[in-house]
């Protein structure tokens, strides 16, 4: 099976028609399906997979094709598309489908393997378009590598779609196979995400708290994940530095820093430790705030810096609120 790519069949013998001679093709020489159209670098969201010389299964994707939902350890993923079928045949035989999705940020390169998806029971598609849905199961950690390769950019998705269908005088395994493409925009991939709470580069969780200041403190973060993102880094900088702020205010961090600065290092106690952490933070994140000449005006914020410093505020936050709750001092 070669994905979209068609094998001929063997030349018809006298007397045999087109249709008998298909059907005296080895099963693996009429694995066909047609190759997905480009158009300005992009393939189109229609697929044709030819199963004989006159029938096809056409496959496109849904308005919301890609779903996660929760499942242990990762995620369950299934991708709807419809399905019709080209002839006016009225009794074809059901089918199997499978497939494997592939993604990156690009639909022609750089595409790599996700999961494996199959439909749980045969489908007998008919002229009309009806939804399927495709489920497999990915981990966080193939969650976390999808995230890291689009780096902020859209997703495109790929599915390398597989049929097989017992059909013909004699029976035959019969079947096609070609790809279906479609974009995943960010805000719909970081939405999915949201839902399973395994893609995410910032996985501290931090309890919503009473304190209202702290409370706005962690929904900051959370916009500040999503800024990331959509790889809008000062942005996200900046929602992160409002967060720590909270944390400076509720904690009193910037008094005990000052005093325990002038001490040495191996002198300062627990407590004072966490206070200067958290003023260090701080000062480093107020350097995408303001453009201050000849320094901050020189600062270059990258992907990873973002992450850095988002997971490092929430870590700070959710300490913060763990010690509240338990009526204990920072």
């Amino acid at each position: 099976m070669h994905g979209g790519q068609a094998v001929p069949a063997p030349p018809a013998r006298s007397g045999d028609t087109p249709q008998e001679s298909l059907d005296k093709a080895p099963v693996q020489q009429r694995m066909t399906g047609s190759p997905p159209a480009r158009n300005e670098g992009r393939p189109m969201t229609t697929l044709h997979v030819n199963l004989a010389s006159n029938e096809a299964l056409a496959f496109e994707p849904a308005r919301h094709a890609l779903r996660l939902t929760p499942a242990v350890g990762g995620a369950q993923l299934q991708v709807s598309v419809r399905i019709r079928r080209t002839s006016e045949r009225t009794e074809g035989p059901a089918c199997q489908i499978t497939a494997a999705l592939l993604v990156g940020t690009n639909p022609s390169r750089s595409r790599q393997l996700l999961t494996q998806l199959a439909v749980g029971h045969a489908i007998n598609p008919g002229q009309v378009a009806t939804d399927i849905t495709l489920s497999g199961y990915v981990s966080d950690e193939q969650l976390r590598a999808a995230e890291q390769l689009r780096g902020g950019q859209d997703l495109w998705a790929t599915l390398q779609i597989f049929v097989i269908c017992v059909d013909g005088d004699p029976v035959q395994l019969v079947g096609g196979t070609g790809e279906l493409g479609f974009d995943l925009p960010s805000g719909e991939w970081g939405q999915e995400l949201d839902k399973v709470d395994g893609g995410s580069y910032v996985e501290v969780l931090v309890p919503l708290p009473d304190n209202a200041e702290l409370a706005t403190a962690v929904r900051r973060i959370r916009k500040a994940r999503t800024l990331v993102r959509d790889n809008h880094l000062e942005e996200a900088l900046g929602e992160t530095r409002k967060a720590i702020e909270a944390i400076r205010a509720a904690a009193g961090t910037l008094t005990i820093a000052q005093t325990a600065r002038p001490k040495p290092s191996k002198e300062r106690d627990q407590q004072e430790r966490w206070a200067i952490m958290v003023e260090d933070v701080f000062g480093l994140l107020s350097g995408a705030a303001h453009d201050d000449p000849e320094t901050t005006e020189h600062f270059d914020w990258s992907r990873a810096d973002a992450v850095a410093l988002i997971a490092t505020t929430a870590g700070l936050l959710g300490r913060l609120v763990e010690r509240e709750r338990q009526g204990t001092s920072y």
